[in-house]
C-alpha cells in the first residue's frame, strides 16, 4: 500500500521538490489533475465520435490528448510548472475554441468552458488568469452575437444562461484563488518572522555558549591552582571507579555472551539430535525423512558457522591471523559465492541476484581470496537471516578516490533494516541488531565485527546505509591492484582489549 501511495504521489507531483503546502507542488498537482481528467474525457469522446463515424472530431480530440500527454512528460522532466501551466491553458483554449465553433455533440461542447476559469486561476494566478479568461470570454461573445456562418448555432436562452454561469464560476474561482493567495502570503510572512526571531534567539544562544566556554576555560585555569595532592587523590579515585565499572560491565557482558553461546549451540544441537532420532524411525515416510535431513543439514551449517566465527574472532584478537596476498579473479569468486548460497538457502521467496557489470571483462586484483570470501559470506548470511521475502543483490564496481583505484563491494537486501543507533553499534563484537519482537534471530553478534577487522586488514573500510523496514546496503572497499606480484604474507596487529568501547556494546 505504501509503495502504491508513493507511486501516486510521484505521478501527481511530477517529483517537484517541496511539500504540498509549497507553490510549485500545488501548481504541479493542479496541472496534472486537470491533464488526467482532460485525457479521460478526450479519449472517451474521441472513441464515441469514432463509433458515430465522426472521424474528424475523433482525430482532433486524440491529437489534443497526445499533446496533453507530452505536456505531462515535459513537466515531469523539467519540473517547470510555469511553462507547463501556460501550455496547458493554450491547449484548453484551442480545444474549447474548436468545440465552441463546431458545437460538439448536440451543441454541448460549450460545457467544457466551465472548467477554464478554474484552470487559469489555479495554475497561473489571479492576474494572468483574468487575462486568459477575458480573452476566451471575448471570443465566446463574438461567436454568440455575430453568429458567423462557420460556427455552430446556439439557442438564445442557452447563450444567456451559459454566459451568466461562466461569469459566476469565474468570480467564485477568483474569490477562492484570491483568498488562498492572501492566506498563503500571510502564512509565509508569519513563517519569515518566526525564522527571523528564531535566528536572533540562536545568535543569542551562540553568544551564551561562547561566554560559557570562556567561563569554563577560566574555571579550568583556576582549577590548576588547587592543591596538587587533592587533585591527585580525586583523579585516582575516579580512575578506580571507572575501572570498577568496566570490570563489572565486562563480567556482565561475558556472562551474557556465555549464556548466548549456550543458547546458540544448544539450539542447533537439540535440532540435530531430535531429527536424527526421528530419522531412524521405521514408520516415517521418505518425504518426512527428506525434510528432517534438510533441517539437520541447516542446523549443522548454523553450528559450523557459529564455531567458525568464534575461532575467527579469537584469532583476530590474539593477533595470529595472516593475510596471503595473491592474484584473485573477482568474477569467479563472486560466482562461486552465488552458487554456494543458492544451494544452501531457500530462494523461493527471495530473489537472489548477482549483479555483474563486468561479464565481458575479467577483473583481477591482488588480495586475500579467503578473507574476501569470508567478508561477503558473512554479509550475505546476515542478508538471508533478516530477509524473509523480497530480494538480495550483491556485486562490485570500480572507482577512483584521490587518484587511487578501489573495488567497492555491496550486499543489498529488503529485510528488517537498522535505525541510526544500530548502524553505529552493529560492527562491535557481540552486538545483535534485533528490532523485531515477533521473531528471535540466531547469531552471536560476531559476523560484522569479523568483517570490519578483515576489511581493515585488506586496507579498506566498511559501512552501512539502512532504513528500518526498508532494508540495508552493506558496502566495503579494498584497494584495486592488478600489478604482477609474488605471493606475500601480512602480519596482523593484535587488538588491545583496552581499545574496546564496552559501554555502547549492548546486545
Amino acid at each position: 500500500m505504501n509503495k502504491f501511495l508513493r507511486l501516486i504521489n510521484n505521478v501527481i507531483t511530477s517529483n517537484v521538490d517541496g511539500g504540498y503546502e509549497s507553490e510549485p507542488v500545488r501548481k504541479a498537482v493542479t496541472i496534472n489533475l486537470f491533464s488526467f481528467i482532460g485525457l479521460f474525457f478526450m479519449f472517451f469522446y474521441a472513441v464515441e465520435s469514432y463509433f458515430n463515424n465522426n472521424f474528424k472530431h475523433a482525430l482532433i480530440l486524440i491529437s489534443f490528448a497526445i499533446f496533453t500527454i507530452f505536456l505531462f512528460l515535459f513537466l515531469r522532466k523539467t519540473k517547470n510548472y510555469v511553462v507547463a501551466s501556460h501550455a496547458l491553458i493554450l491547449v484548453m483554449i484551442f480545444l474549447e475554441v474548436y468545440l465552441l465553433v463546431t458545437g460538439g455533440d448536440n451543441n454541448t461542447g460549450i460545457l467544457w468552458l466551465y472548467i477554464f476559469p478554474i484552470l487559469c486561476l489555479f495554475t497561473v494566478g489571479v492576474r494572468t488568469g483574468i487575462i486568459y479568461i477575458i480573452f476566451i470570454l471575448s471570443f465566446i461573445m463574438i461567436i454568440f452575437y455575430l453568429e458567423p456562418s462557420f460556427a455552430a448555432k446556439y439557442n438564445p436562452v442557452l447563450k444567456s444562461r451559459f454566459l451568466s454561469t461562466f461569469i459566476a464560476v469565474t468570480f467564485i474561482a477568483i474569490t477562492f484563488e484570491f483568498v488562498r493567495q492572501k492566506t498563503y502570503n500571510e502564512l509565509m510572512e508569519s513563517n519569515n518572522k518566526k525564522t527571523f526571531y528564531l535566528n536572533k534567539v540562536m545568535d543569542q544562544q551562540k553568544e551564551i555558549i561562547l561566554q560559557s566556554e570562556k567561563l569554563k576555560k577560566a574555571n579550568k585555569e583556576l582549577a590548576l591552582h588547587y592543591n596538587h595532592l587533592e587533585n591527585l587523590v580525586r583523579e585516582r579515585t575516579k580512575e578506580l571507579e571507572i575501572a570498577k565499572e568496566k570490570a563489572e560491565e565486562s563480567d556482565l557482558l561475558k556472562s551474557a555472551f556465555l549464556a548466548n553461546m549456550s543458547h546458540e549451540i544448544r539450539t542447533p544441537m537439540n535440532a540435530i539430535i531430535g531429527f536424527s532420532s526421528l530419522l531412524v524411525d521405521p514408520e516415517a515416510d521418505e518425504k518426512l525423512k527428506e525434510e528432517m535431513t534438510i533441517h539437520i543439514k541447516q542446523n549443522i551449517n548454523s553450528l559450523l558457522k557459529l564455531i567458525e566465527n568464534i575461532i575467527n574472532i579469537s584469532t583476530i584478537e590474539a593477533g595470529q591471523i595472516e593475510t596471503k596476498i595473491a592474484r584473485v579473479n573477482i568474477n569467479d569468486l563472486l560466482e562461486d559465492i552465488h552458487e554456494d548460497f543458492k544451494n544452501s538457502f531457500n530462494t523461493e521467496k527471495i530473489n537472489f541476484i548477482y549483479e555483474n557489470e563486468f561479464t565481458r571483462n575479467t577483473v583481477e586484483t591482488n588480495t586475500d581470496s579467503n578473507h574476501l570470501y569470508s567478508i561477503l559470506s558473512n554479509l550475505l548470511d546476515n542478508a538471508f537471516k533478516f530477509t524473509e521475502i523480497g530480494e538480495i543483490r550483491y556485486g562490485f564496481r570500480k572507482y577512483t578516490e584521490n587518484k587511487d583505484p578501489y573495488l567497492q563491494f555491496y550486499v543489498k537486501d529488503t529485510g528488517i533494516g537498522l535505525d541510526k543507533e544500530q548502524q553505529v553499534q552493529i560492527f562491535n563484537r557481540f552486538t545483535k541488531a534485533v528490532n523485531s519482537k515477533k521473531k528471535l534471530y540466531r547469531g552471536a553478534g560476531l559476523g560484522l565485527a569479523i568483517c570490519k577487522n578483515l576489511v581493515k586488514l585488506l586496507g579498506g573500510k566498511i559501512w552501512v546505509e539502512s532504513q528500518p523496514d526498508y532494508g540495508s546496503v552493506f558496502m566495503f572497499n579494498i584497494p584495486f591492484d592488478n600489478s604482477e606480484i609474488k605471493e606475500k604474507t601480512i602480519d596482523y596487529k593484535k587488538v588491545s582489549f583496552n581499545e574496546y568501547n564496552w559501554k555502547i556494546n549492548k546486545y
